[in-house]
């Protein structure tokens, strides 16, 4: 399309000579999308093109975007982005009951909004597998490229373990491609981007040690290197990035005694000193918890507690912490009765916080339920039941991502959802 699209700039320019324009035409022509191939084809296609500084500049410039494959997620700019695209809800990964670890990428394609609860499947788009299947993993978003790191995968003689791997999905393609591993194995941890970086930070390790050290990815370089170690280790813990800031919240805490949860909030700047600070303590300690961000609140929801004899015991509440003020406040709505969600991937679209999927220790069972929480008015704020997923599962991940026509060609916009069973 993109290059038809040049054919026809063209065909415009030499109609009456209109070449005045040529300079800022061009600047529409998204040569970031033409394969290598057809960039050097374009480049000498054309005695109109050969003679203009800005394509061959263009041109160039494109050239040089897909020679630095890793790097390509910090280059991004209009020309390298297609242009009809929606956000929606995708899944990544978790645990299956009756498959352990799978490899499903899905996309939320509201084809039938008043019964999606109902038709949970029909709603879920299938795209390429990741090369393995993992649960526990991290993924965060960087210049609408999905990254994906560690977690547990499920090895032939069927036994689990936490892994060092990463990947990264081109949404423009539908394909994934292999980055350079972490330097440590790592499950039940975090991830985030902080400005060009991708931060890994505590989980298990292979051995099922908790790790304090924390390492970031320089996508230009596809290189991991360790950073500032936490001040003790982490796993199980919740983050996400807000301001340019990966906040921390929450972890197990391993004593001669055994495991305490520990109720915690720090965060690293994103400076090159990476300096981990210390802020208020949460109200109720949690772990297997979410955080989220909305309108410069962090949100923490679901998760456990430890009780005396620690054993796990679930948490309803949710409680906000407000970055200005370095407060946290008990909301006035909870989670809905029953659906207490643990392990559960979360995203964030539009004011609202989706918590998809998780495990409950009442049932044991992993669940396919995806709670929404509306907190984009204050004092208004709901809770209500999402979509339902394809499969239950814990240890899933999910993000609102751009997705373009190519990939996704009968993708209908996102609305406020029609189906809901419970409010507050």
């Amino acid at each position: 399309m993109t290059t038809a699209f040049l054919k026809l700039a063209v065909r415009w320019l030499e109609h009456n000579c209109r070449y005045q324009y040529m300079d800022e035409l061009l600047q529409y022509v998204r040569f970031g999308l033409m394969d290598v191939d057809t960039l050097h084809t374009v480049a000498l296609s054309h005695p109109l093109v050969q003679a203009s500084e800005t394509a061959t500049a263009l041109i160039n410039e494109a050239l040089v975007y897909h020679q630095s494959i890793y790097a390509q997620p910090i280059w991004q700019n209009k020309r390298t982005k297609p242009r009809f695209q929606s956000d929606t809800l995708y899944i990544i990964g978790g645990k299956k009951r009756e498959i352990c670890r799978v490899k499903e990428l899905r996309y939320f394609n509201p084809v039938d909004q008043e019964n999606v609860h109902i038709a949970g499947i029909a709603n879920w788009s299938e795209l390429a597998p990741m090369p393995v299947g993992r649960s526990h993993h991290c993924v965060a978003v960087m210049g609408d490229f999905l990254f994906v790191a560690g977690g547990e995968v499920e090895h032939a003689t069927g036994r689990t373990c936490a892994v060092r791997t990463a990947c990264r999905y081109d949404p423009r393609n539908n394909s994934w491609a292999e980055i350079a591993p972490m330097k440590n194995c790592r499950e039940h941890f975090v991830l985030g981007a902080v400005g060009e970086y991708l931060y890994a930070v505590g989980g298990r390790n292979e051995l099922r040690q908790v790790l304090p050290t924390v390492e970031r990815y320089c996508p230009k370089k596809n290189k991991w290197t360790f950073v500032q170690s936490f001040d003790r280790s982490l796993s199980c813990h919740a983050g996400y990035v807000v301001d340019g800031l990966l906040w921390i919240s929450g972890t197990f805490f391993f004593n001669l005694e055994g495991p305490e949860a520990v109720s915690a909030l720090a965060l690293v700047p994103s400076t090159l000193e990476n300096k981990w600070l210390s802020r208020s303590p949460m109200l109720q300690r949690r772990v297997y918890h979410s955080m989220a961000a909305v309108q410069r609140k962090l949100y923490v929801l679901g998760g456990n507690d430890l009780d005396y004899n620690n054993d796990r015991i679930l948490v309803r509440h949710i409680d906000s912490y407000n970055i200005d003020t370095d407060q946290w406040t008990r909301c006035g709505f909870s989670m809905l009765t029953g659906k207490c969600q643990n392990e559960s991937g979360v995203a964030v679209h539009n004011g609202r916080i989706y918590l998809v999927g998780g495990y409950s220790i009442w049932t044991n069972e992993p669940s396919a339920c995806i709670q929404v929480l509306d907190v984009s008015k204050e004092g208004k704020e709901e809770v209500f039941y999402g979509p339902t997923l394809p499969f239950a599962s814990n240890g899933i991940a999910a993000c609102f991502l751009p997705a373009p026509y190519s990939t996704c060609p009968n993708l209908q916009p996102l609305q406020v959802p029609h189906h809901k069973i419970g409010t507050v």
